[in-house]
Order: structure tokens, then C-alpha cells, then sequence
């Protein structure tokens, strides 16, 4: 394979999550089932309207307190929510340091103000980095971009910031609709499938 620059997705593929944390966490707090939970979160698309930047961190909250029927406290909602997160295992880092001394790595991820300052002060606790900024060349975030994969646009202004042809990229993500919409307009592409980790999908690219 031949490629100029290496994207990675964020979830499951450089940190751990597990989805159903959050919905337990929810019911945890409100004594709602995580079934109820996840349907109402699910049917009112709200990682996709949260994460495409649609509304703040404070909009957010009263959104999920409304969503819920329950007088949620910020500091609920953002346990809650941030459940997802897990860990980056070190091995991870290393892989982003060695393969930035032969590539740009970009950073492409469907997310949020919440779970990147929550990474953030997680980075800083377990590995000494300050923030994701200094692990990648760029972030490209979706609330920030206004934008979410797996609709192509997102690829397209990550490719034109950097001035790269689709088939000068590797990306990486687990999720099957993101790869294939990256396939479709050119870009090569790998889908990551935990637990195999990044670190063994990589170990006969780089």
C-alpha cells in the first residue's frame, strides 16, 4: 500500500469504548431501564445532532434532561455520558509516535466538547499529554466541523485542508458505513474490528 498521509478514527480505534456504559449510567441515575434509555437517545438522534454541532455543551444538557424526563444535574449528564470512555492503551501512543516519524496521522472523529475534554484530562492522568493535540498533526472533529461521517463531505475537507488525492490516504475506523463511504470516493482504507487492536492491523502496513 502506498499512501502520503494515515487517518485514524477515534473510538475503538484509539481509545476503548463501550456504548452501553452510557445507557447504564442514565438508568443508574433515573432509575429508567437502559433499553428506555438508549431507545429514546437512539430515536432523537441525539450523538448525531450533538456531535455534528447543532447545539452546546449547556444546550446539549437540557436536551438529554428533556429527551429523558428527568432533572438530570450537569455533573449527571456528563458522568453519564462520558461512561463511554474506557482507556488508550500505551502501545497505541507508541504506534501514533512511530508512524508520525515516516507520516502526517490525522485525527477524524464523530464527537463532542464533553468526551474531548474528558479524553483530554484522561491523557493527562494516565499517559502525561497534556491534550490529543499534541499525539496527532491535526484533529478534525465532527461538532467542530459542523460535519459527520459517514457522509462524504467530511473526508473531502479533511483531504482539501491538506492538499491530498483520496488514494494518497490510509483511513482507519470501525465502523462499516464510515469505510465504506471513505471507499467510495477513493480513499484505501481499513476496517478495525476490536478487540483487534490498531497495533496488529498496523504491524504489516507501517
Amino acid at each position: 500500500m502506498k499512501f502520503k498521509a494515515v487517518i485514524f478514527d477515534f473510538g475503538n480505534v484509539i481509545i476503548n469504548i463501550e456504548f452501553q456504559r452510557i445507557y447504564q449510567t442514565f438508568a443508574k441515575f433515573t432509575s429508567k431501564s437502559p433499553a428506555y434509555i438508549e431507545k429514546k437517545i437512539t430515536e432523537d438522534q441525539i450523538f448525531r445532532r450533538y456531535e455534528s454541532g447543532q447545539f452546546t455543551d449547556e444546550e446539549f444538557r437540557e436536551v438529554i434532561r428533556q429527551t429523558l424526563g428527568f432533572p438530570l444535574s450537569d455533573h449527571e449528564v456528563d458522568t453519564a455520558w462520558n461512561a463511554i470512555l474506557l482507556d488508550i492503551p500505551s502501545d497505541r501512543i507508541d504506534l501514533i509516535h512511530n508512524i508520525r516519524q515516516k507520516y502526517p496521522v490525522y485525527l477524524l472523529s464523530n464527537t463532542n466538547n464533553i468526551h474531548i475534554t474528558a479524553s483530554n484530562n484522561y491523557l493527562k492522568k494516565a499517559h502525561g499529554i497534556n491534550n490529543l493535540d499534541l499525539l496527532f498533526d491535526k484533529l478534525y472533529l465532527s461538532y467542530e466541523m459542523g460535519l459527520w461521517k459517514p457522509d462524504a463531505e467530511i473526508y473531502r475537507e479533511v483531504l482539501r485542508a491538506n492538499k491530498l488525492q483520496p488514494n494518497e490516504v490510509i483511513f482507519f475506523d470501525d465502523n462499516h458505513h464510515n469505510i465504506e463511504s471513505a471507499k467510495a470516493i477513493g480513499m484505501q482504507t481499513i476496517l478495525v474490528e476490536p478487540p483487534t487492536s490498531i497495533v496488529e492491523y498496523c504491524k504489516n502496513i507501517f
